[in-house]
């Protein structure tokens, strides 16, 4: 039997997503190789960061020592990596003259097509390009003009992207889900798409490009996904304490906690050992029953 590819989907969820960094702890500490990331938004940056060879020791630390007032600056300078502010610099530092067609790990980062509507993956070019496009969140960051694209925050479209996971040929997927994409009420999806319609004359280029493509994406109904992962991690993270910067170390430690639960469900499915169907609440890691092996 051939050894079985895994893939990582690392979703989107702004400062929660320091529980990836959690999850690839446990497993960079249990020797479970991965051979492919796809990340979106904050799974991105940090998915990109350890395709490219940085440490989860790294990562850790800084999560737990950077000061808080870096994060809300990166934040305030629209989300830049090449802005002169201290976050932005250390991620510039790890990221800068890196493709991604050279890393050594398969890497992929999804970004939103604004003017298509619709999600794209981004496989090659400059690494820092496509992770600041995915994590170009609407109105804080203006859309990121990339290989002929303007390009905004991947997280509109699905928890974590397990589609660009398996197109990267990732036999078994492992997905980290961070929340779910927003969708309006069915009450309110009409009149907001009636008021995006009336906003679809601002360029592209501008911040304010992303409002209308913003409440078109969440007026509209979603779809299932595609594919299922055959691991879903769900940290538990609090709704409104997880999205501060002040507490991305409990993230990071919800992080650790689920991936540790999970750890024995991944290592069966790698060995292709028989699983039980697991039943349990949303937080904790579940087997997609309908998932089968490529």
């Amino acid at each position: 039997m051939r050894k079985l590819k895994l893939g990582l989907a690392l979703g989107a969820g702004g400062t929660k997503g320091a529980a990836h960094v959690g999850v690839l702890k446990v497993l960079d500490e249990a020797d479970i190789a991965i051979d492919m990331i796809a990340g979106t938004s904050i799974g991105s940056l940090y998915g990109g960061a350890y395709a490219a060879g940085h440490t989860t020791a790294e990562m850790e630390d800084g999560i737990r020592n950077q000061p808080r007032a870096d994060v809300v600056n990166f934040f305030r300078h629209r989300l830049k990596i090449r802005h002169n502010n201290r976050l932005a610099r250390r991620f510039y530092e790890a990221l800068a003259g890196i493709h991604i067609e050279d890393l050594p790990i398969k890497f992929a980062a999804t970004a939103s097509d604004i003017a298509e509507h619709r999600s794209i993956a981004i496989t090659s070019g400059p690494l820092i390009d496509a992770i600041e496009a995915s994590i170009a969140i609407p109105i804080i960051a203006r859309p990121v003009s990339h290989q002929g694209r303007y390009l905004l925050d991947g997280g509109f479209w699905d928890s974590a992207p397990v589609d660009a996971a398996v197109e990267l040929g990732a036999d078994v997927v492992v997905a980290v889900e961070l929340g779910d994409p927003y969708t309006l009420p069915e009450r309110l999806r009409a009149p907001a798409t009636w008021l995006a319609e009336k906003m679809q004359g601002i360029p592209l280029r501008r911040t304010f490009a992303g409002l209308p493509f913003t409440i078109n994406a969440v007026a509209r109904e979603l779809p299932a996904p595609a594919r299922q992962a055959h691991v879903v991690i769900r940290p538990a993270l609090e709704k409104m304490r997880g999205n501060s910067p002040f507490h991305m170390t409990q993230c990071l430690e919800a992080g650790i906690a689920a991936a540790t639960e999970a750890l024995p469900t991944i290592r069966a499915i790698l060995a292709g050992e028989p699983l039980p169907t697991v039943t349990e609440p949303a937080a904790k890691p579940r087997l997609a029953p309908e998932a089968g092996l490529a």
